[in-house]
């Protein structure tokens, strides 16, 4: 599970590494991570997260993972 849980992270860094923001105001460098419920069905609510990175020149970088009812991360299926 600490595997996969790595993994997902690596992969979800990467992949926001390539997808560069535009619309999105440069702050001060970091990251910040904004998780917002989602209702799937009756029963089913899972988690979209967008994590926004700013680098030190003002580059900033997006990438979005969900979580579900287990607390599985995943990518969105494009």
């Amino acid at each position: 599970m600490k595997l996969q849980l790595a993994s997902m992270a690596a992969l979800m860094l990467a992949v926001g590494s390539m997808v560069p923001a535009s619309s999105h105001a440069a702050g001060s460098p970091g990251s910040t991570t904004d998780c917002v419920p989602v209702r799937l069905g009756p029963n089913l609510v899972h988690q979209r997260c967008t994590v926004t990175r700013t680098l030190a020149d003002g580059t900033v970088f997006t990438s979005v993972y969900w979580i579900d009812q287990n607390g599985q991360w995943y990518l969105p299926a494009d």
